[in-house]
This record gives C-alpha cells, sequence and structure tokens, in this order.
C-alpha cells in the first residue's frame, strides 16, 4: 500500500515466545496502530480535505495545486528515518505525533470560520503531514521490531485492514453520518466540518491515551552515535541503490505504472461532487464519501486479494502487462459518466457507485502488480528493506505533479475532455508493465535475498569499475529527476491563482533551478561517456545500459524543464 515505508533499521531484538515484546501482545496494538496512520493520511490525501475544500466552494484546481503537493512529506520519509533511532523510543514519536496531530486537527476546526482559512489551513495540513509520516515510520518500526518474523506475517491482513478502516472512517462514514446530521439539524457546511475535524482529533488522542499504556517501545538494533553517522550511512545505502543492473528500466516502471491513475486520484471525487453545471454529477460530499470510502474500499480490497491470487497463480512476470491493464482499461468507467453528465442525463446512485467500484476493484487488483515488482526486483539486496523504501518514496513522488496537475487539467478542459486524457495518459502505464525488466526472473526461487548478481563480492574488476562509474551518473540524473518533482512542482503550484506580472519571483526560480538541472546534466553525460569508454576498451556491457538510461532521463528531464519554462513565463507575464 502507498502508505508503508518500512523504517531504515531492520533488526529485531530477540521477540518473547509469544511473539510480543514483555506482556503487549501485538493482537492488542496493531489494529489500533495502524488505524492512526491510516486517519491522518486519509484526511490529508484520500478525500476529506478535498471535500471539505470542495463543499466550501473552492475550485478544483486550487484544491489539488495545494494537497498535492502537500503529498512530497510521505515521499521524504526515508530522508529522516534513521534520526529518529538517535533519540527516545519508537513508542515516544508515535505518541507525540498522534497529540500532535490531535492539535493540529483541531487547529483546523478553529481556522474554518476565519478570513484567510485556505492558506492557513493548508499549512497546518503540511504540518500535519510531515507529523503523519513521521509516525508511520516509527509505527512501522515497532512493528517490525517488537515481533518475529511469524507473528509480522500472521498480522499482516490486520495491519492492512486497519489502516483501511482508517480511510473509512476519516472519509466515508464519519462525513457521511455529518452531512445526515447537517440536513436534519440544519447544520452549515462550515460548522459540519469543525465537527468533522473534531471528532478525528478526538480519536486520535484517544488512541495516544490507549498506546501509551498498551505500546510497546520497539527497539533499536544499534543507536547512531551521531548525526555524522546517521548520513554515512543512509548515503552508503542509498548510493548503492543505483547500482542495480536494469536499473533505469525498473525507475521508468515506478514513473509510470500509476501515471493514469494520479490524474484520476483526486480529480475523480471532486467530479463527482463538483455541480451538474459544471460538467460533474453533483453528488453531496457525504454520498462521495459512502462511494468512495464504503463502496469503493470494499472493492479496491476484493481487487487486492484477487490480484495476489492471480500473481500467485501465474508469476509476476508472466501476469504484470495483464495487472497493467486491469489498473488502466477501468479508468474507462470515468469517461462514461463524464459524457453522462455531459449530456444533461440524470444518474441515480446506484449506477454511479457500480461505475466506481468497477474503477476501484481494477485498481486494488493492479496496484498488487507495483508494490510486488518493487520487492522481488529492485529491492533486494543488502539494503533491501532501504531500498524497498526508496522505490514507494519515488512511487508517491510522481503522484505529486500527476494530482497537482488534475485540477488545472480539468477546469481548463472540462470533465468529459479530461477523463479521455487520463485514458491516453494510461497508455504509457500499460507500455511500462508490458516491458518492465525482471533481472531476477526466479522470482525467488535460487536467488539469494542479501547477495544478488549485483553484490560487489559477485562482480569482476572490470565490472565493479563499471558498476560505480554508471551508478554516479545515475545518482546525478536522479537528482535532476527529483528537482523536477519537488521543486519545479512546488515554485509551479505557487504560481496558481496570481495574475499576470506578478510571478517574476517564481519564474526566477525555476531559471534558478534550470541552471541547476543543466550542471546535474553535464555531469551525467560526462560519467555516462567515460562509462562508454571504458566498456569499448575492456568489451564489458553488464551495465551500459545504466549509462544509457541515465542520459534518456537526462534528455526527458531537459523537455520537461523546457515546457516548465514556457508554462510558467506565460503565466508570470
Amino acid at each position: 500500500m502507498a502508505h508503508v515505508t518500512p523504517a531504515l533499521s531492520s533488526s529485531a531484538p530477540r521477540p518473547s515466545p509469544g511473539g510480543a515484546i514483555g506482556f503487549k501482545h501485538p493482537a492488542i496494538w496493531v489494529p489500533t496502530l495502524y488505524l492512526a496512520m491510516g486517519i491522518p493520511f486519509n484526511i490529508v490525501m484520500s478525500g476529506t480535505a478535498a471535500r471539505m475544500y470542495k463543499s466550501l466552494g473552492y475550485g478544483d484546481a486550487q484544491i489539488t495545486v495545494a494537497l498535492g503537493s502537500i503529498g512530497v512529506a510521505w515521499s521524504l520519509k526515508p530522508l529522516w528515518a534513521a534520526f529518529l533511532d538517535m533519540y527516545r523510543t519508537k513508542k515516544f514519536f508515535v505518541i507525540a505525533m498522534e497529540l500532535l496531530l490531535t492539535v493540529l486537527l483541531v487547529a483546523v476546526a478553529l481556522s474554518l470560520p476565519t478570513d484567510g482559512f485556505f492558506q492557513t489551513s493548508i499549512a497546518i495540513l503540511w504540518v500535519a503531514a510531515f507529523a503523519s509520516s513521521t509516525q508511520d515510520i516509527c509505527g512501522d518500526g515497532i512493528y517490525l521490531t517488537a515481533m518475529d518474523k511469524a507473528s509480522q506475517a500472521r498480522l499482516a491482513g490486520v495491519q492492512s485492514t486497519f489502516w483501511v478502516l482508517g480511510k473509512v472512517l476519516a472519509t466515508g462514514a464519519l462525513i457521511w453520518s455529518m452531512d445526515k446530521m447537517r440536513i436534519a439539524f440544519e447544520w452549515s457546511d462550515t460548522f459540519m466540518w469543525q465537527a468533522v475535524m473534531v471528532v478525528c482529533a478526538v480519536v486520535m488522542a484517544l488512541l495516544a491515551l490507549y498506546h501509551f499504556f498498551l505500546l510497546p517501545s520497539g527497539s533499536v538494533s544499534e543507536r547512531p552515535e551521531n548525526a555524522r553517522q546517521v548520513v554515512h550511512d543512509f548515503l552508503g545505502t542509498a548510493v548503492s541503490f543505483f547500482h542495480k543492473r536494469m536499473f533505469w528500466g525498473m525507475i521508468a516502471f515506478v514513473f509510470l505504472y500509476r501515471l493514469g491513475e494520479g490524474l484520476i486520484l483526486m480529480e475523480g471525487q471532486l467530479f463527482l461532487q463538483s455541480s451538474v453545471e459544471k460538467g460533474g454529477l453533483g453528488l453531496s460530499a457525504g454520498e462521495v464519501s459512502s462511494i468512495d470510502a464504503i463502496w469503493g474500499t470494499g472493492f479496491t480490497i476484493l481487487g487486492g486479494l484477487l490480484g495476489g491470487w492471480f500473481v500467485a497463480q501465474r508469476g509476476l512476470w508472466r501476469s504484470l502487462w495483464i495487472l497493467g491493464l486491469c489498473l488502466n482499461v477501468p479508468h474507462f468507467t470515468f469517461v462514461i459518466l463524464s459524457q453522462l453528465a455531459v449530456g444533461g442525463h440524470s444518474l441515480d446512485y446506484s449506477t454511479i457507485a457500480i461505475l466506481v467500484s468497477i474503477e476501484k476493484f481494477g485498481y486494488g487488483f493492479g496496484f498488487v502488480g507495483n508494490m510486488i515488482y518493487m520487492m522481488q526486483q529492485l529491492a533486494p539486496g543488502r539494503s533491501t528493506m532501504t531500498h524497498y523504501a526508496f522505490a514507494t518514496a519515488l512511487m508517491n513522488l510522481m503522484l505529486v505533479p500527476t494530482n497537482m496537475i488534475s485540477g488545472p487539467l480539468a477546469e481548463a478542459l472540462g470533465f468529459s475532455t479530461f477523463f479521455f486524457l487520463v485514458m491516453f495518459a494510461s497508455i504509457p502505464s500499460a507500455w511500462a508493465a508490458f516491458k518492465a525488466p525482471f533481472p531476477y526472473k526466479t522470482e525467488g526461487n535460487g536467488v539469494d535475498a542479501h547477495i544478488t548478481p549485483d553484490d560487489p563480492t559477485r562482480l569482476t574488476p572490470v565490472e565493479r569499475a563499471a558498476q560505480l562509474l554508471t551508478g554516479r551518473a545515475s545518482m546525478y540524473a536522479m537528482l535532476n529527476i527529483l528537482t523536477l518533482l519537488i521543486v519545479d512542482a512546488k515554485i509551479l503550484g505557487s504560481l496558481q491563482g496570481l495574475s499576470a506580472g506578478e510571478g517574476k519571483l517564481q519564474f526566477g526560480l525555476l531559471l534558478c533551478t534550470a541552471g541547476l538541472k543543466g550542471f546535474l546534466s553535464v555531469k551525467t553525460f560526462r560519467l555516462a561517456a567515460q562509462n562508454a569508454a571504458e566498456a569499448r576498451r575492456t568489451g564489458d556491457t553488464v551495465y551500459s545500459g545504466n549509462a544509457r538510461g541515465a542520459k534518456i532521463a537526462t534528455l526527458v528531464c531537459a523537455a520537461l524543464t523546457l515546457g516548465v519554462l514556457a508554462f510558467a513565463a506565460k503565466m508570470a507575464f
């Protein structure tokens, strides 16, 4: 699932025979821990905040640009995960973050009636996102260090189920019930959303109190001496991430597989809630919540279970292209809905629920392939858990620009045209699934989980030199991509809503980032040229594909940078 990024400290202590440290059996804290992790993530990223802003009259572009950018907080959490082991316990940080989230949700409720509510609440949600991602790091860390592997496996279903229940509560049942109360007691929209936020805050406070008494502390196998050691260890594992053969083919899969879904993820819900006059379906926030978080969640879980069974029967490398189609083809249901809405046809609740549930089922079925691919192909090695965390971070990071741009595109094109665009965006996603490389086709059978073919102990000196050279080229290319996805996307988002002539500062900052990307591009091409020269001299071709991939990624970034500058110039001047 998108929310889970394993902690960077993976060594577990000796658990008790019952599978838990001390008397705190996992059955009494795993469900509540993942419920507490699911609530804040889904408030910010999966519908609650978006529906609140939509109900209060804000435009789709304003909503998706602001909320989409907040997703960076969950993508960057591997950067500070190891620092949390330097001080206190994982339990301390979990409870501290739950209490902080309680305060922040109350702050959102209090800001609702004030002038400047949108800007104030978005700033609060940014802080909440970093608090939630920190809670995720330490919560996953407790799960990994307070139980043996057998207990972890037994409770994996409980873990994911209660995270999903956090979504059902925060984005479904609560909003649906509050919407019913709003109608019955004639509440204003503002008061209803204040009540939603306060109830979520109370739940987080109660969970913090419960965890104070019943959550185990977790453990640290070796506490870092200082920040310098943390940075050194982190850089070592980060560098080795770029040493995998077929690296750029696997990264292309991670970036492209959810491209179409990223466009529909937030905007699809806003379309359901948009007025009929604007081409939407005119549902209330409560109706959208019941469809998305109750019916949609149920079909997502069902799709996920069947997708996992399907992969187990056929093997991932034979079934991934089918999973890619299942993830993307059901987006056509939104094309149907938007076309019917444009034609002025009235749609009953059950028809909308059925079509949305089909799309959610396809998402659940296809998303399994994404996670298993990263586990079996991109993560294996001496730092499997850390590399898996990097892979999931990159996967989620790609959703930031697609979420942000979905609103402005929908407003500019209209819903009917926008959802056709989503279908075209699904083509690269399906192509990525069909062409995804499989360096470990045995999928764990006969491949050592720690000593992979890319491990330095298995390489000749020539191969090791090529691996290091192309790894450096790939790192510079990835920094280029991250600058585009994080910095440029955020600067472009800040241009939203500005009048002509007010965005000169932002345009200047984009020119600066273009200069930085130019420097990174030069470094990438120089290292790739060195690799090509060495390959001609030695005849080694094992890692030459990584150098070519780094060059292609750099050229793509250059083209996108020119597009960003042209678009920013049009908006700024």
